[in-house]
């Protein structure tokens, strides 16, 4: 595991005694059978037996097909309660995964019913703002509870078409440092590709794995807040991690509340959730601001040093001029004196007198 997600992850479940589900860890699971020295047990849920993902991803450079793991409960249809027949678990973790589940809802009501009571869900998100996602606009609890209502089983047109269309080939060290190049803002596939895919789920019902859920802390937390308000599910916030900077994720810890009185449940859930100030929305384009100032600043030394430059040209420039003034009142002076003149039509003389 990552130095930051083990940190995190040991902060909020102890996997060495405790009895753990990772959802969709393919080749890179964050909790492996090595790590576990204790009594503890952890099992693998994805959408497909082991396998059929090792067939899947063949072709696939990202993915080391041997590293795959062994997949303990199959999901095909995102009915995890179904999948992993009665078993309940201490801990869930999830990272990079609830971004592509086409019901989120429906995914974390799931999440409650199989955790025991006081257990706990870790979920690793990205922050759109430092992936591809940052054209996208977020998701809103109504698109959630729409697709939880309507009980949809594949990401739908609007998600299909804007992944394909408007994720761009984003930076995330060079979105956290303020750095512009052309090819960041390119797209990663096109109209054309988002048109013919678009068709494709509404005739087809085809399942694409795009990001249908577009997550930024603060939107993450609101949905979850609505979430409870509504009395959808219970869970109250046990940690959580910002965005770091150089990073493109964010880090949360779930709890399932014990005990059976929902009023209880509910007001301890709501106070848990975090409340974002001006200085956290904003914090994490610092590193864009800063750079945006030094260059200000750069630019303003720049026209500091030619301001300068200038007045002295217009310095020298001008005693020149006063000089050459100087010398030809001088030479003026000098023609203007009768001697002079007189000196100069004899020499007119003699020279007339020498050509003839």
């Amino acid at each position: 595991m990552a130095n930051p997600r083990r940190k995190f992850l040991l902060k909020a479940a102890n996997f060495h005694e405790l009895k753990g589900l990772e959802i969709g860890p393919l080749n890179d699971p964050l909790v492996t059978k090595e790590d576990i020295r204790g009594e503890g047990q952890v099992f693998y849920l994805d959408h497909l037996p082991t396998d059929q993902l090792k067939e899947k991803y063949q072709d696939d450079a990202s993915v080391d097909v041997d590293r795959i793991v062994h997949v303990d409960f199959v999901c095909r249809d995102g009915n995890m309660v179904e999948a992993t027949r009665g078993e309940l678990f201490d801990y869930i973790v999830a990272s990079h995964v609830i971004e592509h589940v086409p019901n989120f809802l429906r995914f974390l009501t799931d999440i409650q019913t199989i955790l025991k009571p006081g257990g706990h869900c870790i979920l690793i998100i990205p922050d759109k703002r430092f992936t591809f996602d940052l054209n996208r606009p977020v998701t809103t609890f109504g698109t959630v509870l729409e697709n939880f209502l309507t009980n949809i089983k594949v990401p739908r047109v609007s998600a299909v078409y804007d992944q394909a269309g408007m994720a761009i080939n984003a930076n995330g060290h060079n979105l956290w440092h303020g750095i512009v190049n052309a090819e960041d803002s390119t797209l990663l596939a096109s109209e054309s590709i988002a048109w013919e895919a678009a068709h494709r789920v509404h005739g087809e019902s085809y399942y694409y794995d795009v990001h249908v859920n577009i997550f930024t802390p603060e939107s993450f937390f609101g949905i979850l807040k609505k979430s409870i308000i509504h009395e959808l599910v219970f869970f109250q916030v046990n940690e959580f991690l910002d965005t770091q900077m150089g990073q493109i994720e964010f880090m949360v810890c779930l709890q399932k509340p014990e005990g059976a009185i929902i009023s209880d449940h509910k007001l301890q859930c709501l106070a848990s959730v975090p409340k974002f100030e001006i200085e956290s929305l904003l914090s994490p384009y610092m590193p864009q601001v800063r750079a945006l100032s030094n260059a200000l600043e750069n630019s303003l030394q720049i026209n500091v040093t030619l301001h300068n430059e200038l007045e002295m040209l217009r310095s020298n420039s001008q005693n020149e001029i006063t000089r050459l003034r100087n010398e030809l009142k001088i030479s003026q002076a000098m023609l203007a004196r009768k001697s002079v003149r007189l000196i100069l039509f004899l020499i007119d003389k003699i020279h007339s007198h020498f050509r003839k």
